[in-house]
């Protein structure tokens, strides 16, 4: 598996908790990291299920960029976390072999879930669009 696709993996669980509901149609819908920086940019968009014009308010911008931004810091975290958690997990199988490294992934595992509890224990969050005039 690419670093491409396990990275896009990634991105979709960080965001998968983040709806956005349509006033025009009363429909719920996600949406990709790119999308939501467009919409946080621009402040308009499109729903993707009726095609009215929908725009977001101050009060749920500011919610919406500050949990983005609590989810690239958990990225970042992440990327720390893993790249000497793999060199680590590469030495100790190659000075005690596979038994080494099957006792060396829980380790990650454990650490992983703390980092995860600390960054992302954020409940899911419904984004109230509003209908453009």
């Amino acid at each position: 598996m690419s670093e491409k696709v396990v990275s896009d993996q990634q991105e979709k669980v960080l965001i998968e908790n983040i709806d956005f509901k349509c006033p025009s149609c009363a429909s719920c819908f996600s949406e990709e990291s790119q999308w939501i920086t467009n919409l946080l940019e621009s402040k308009t968009t499109t729903c993707p299920n009726c095609g009215s014009e929908l725009l977001i308010g101050a009060e749920e911008e500011g919610l919406l960029a500050a949990l983005m931004k609590k989810k690239e810091r958990f990225g970042k975290a992440m990327f720390v976390f893993m790249v000497p958690y793999a060199i680590g997990g590469l030495i100790v199988s190659l000075y005690f072999g596979g038994l080494g490294f099957m006792l060396y992934m829980p380790v990650g595992l454990v650490i992983f879930s703390l980092l995860k509890m600390l960054f992302d224990n954020q409940p899911d969050l419904t984004i109230g669009l509003n209908q453009a005039s």
